[in-house]
């Protein structure tokens, strides 16, 4: 599908390793640009306006199907694939292994800055992806819901929210893989033995986003259809 006009690739490693090559027709992302930081310090998603506009400029309609990939595994492309879920695009997809697999089966990269033609992109919010503070509170005496915080062990010890579990993303992953996760059956019944279960109301959370939107893109491969992400915007 790479020569299809309905597709489009999206690069979103650092710009000098984009310069020093990408997948054929990837243009290039600055993550950072989906983030909108409060005078908290916390992070979370830009508005649905602007998004709509960036997405645009990328050359992304309503129609388009999107694959995002990058190099650590997929988790900045699982955010920037949960930020189109959220905003009602359904077509999106991480490629499994990211560039690293790409490059692993032999397949040719390519250099040089891809420009992209402007198209209008709609933006829908789909409220079923995201979980707020208030979302918490008034679903707080549910017994499905399981508050997953997926950063590394020391930053859940320093402190986390309230009755939240720890499920590191790093998990799912393996140094002897580039897959996003690297034996799913093997990982089911890790999260199983967990107490994570299908039927429970997950939701994710990390500092940025990134790891919590990987792991949900993790859950929901495995078969878990309740999972929503942390974004308190």
């Amino acid at each position: 599908h790479l020569t299809s006009p309905s597709l489009r690739i999206v690069d979103l490693r650092d710009r000098q390793n984009y310069d020093a090559g990408h997948l054929p027709g990837a243009v290039w992302f600055d993550r950072t640009a989906l983030s909108r930081t409060c005078t908290d310090h916390s992070v979370t998603l830009i508005s649905s306006a602007l998004f709509a506009s960036i997405m645009g400029r990328l050359g992304i309609s309503n129609p388009t199907h999107v694959v995002a990939y990058d190099d650590v595994w997929g988790m900045h492309a699982a955010r920037f694939v949960w930020a189109l879920w959220r905003y009602g695009h359904g077509q999106a997809a991480v490629l499994n292994g990211g560039i690293d697999g790409w490059e692993d089966a032999k397949q040719r990269l390519t250099r040089g800055r891809v420009l992209s033609y402007p198209q209008q992109f709609v933006a829908a919010p789909d409220a079923t992806q995201r979980a707020d503070m208030l979302w918490l509170v008034s679903h707080a005496r549910d017994r499905q819901l399981l508050l997953l915080d997926v950063r590394e062990e020391y930053e859940y010890v320093a402190g986390h929210l309230p009755g939240a579990r720890h499920w590191e993303w790093q998990h799912a992953i393996s140094t002897r893989s580039w897959a996003m996760v690297h034996n799913p059956e093997a990982m089911r019944d890790k999260l199983l033995a967990a107490g994570i279960t299908p039927n429970q109301q997950i939701v994710t959370y990390c500092n940025s986003e990134s790891r919590a939107a990987h792991t949900l893109l993790v859950l929901r491969s495995l078969g878990y259809p309740k999972v929503r992400l942390l974004d308190d915007a």
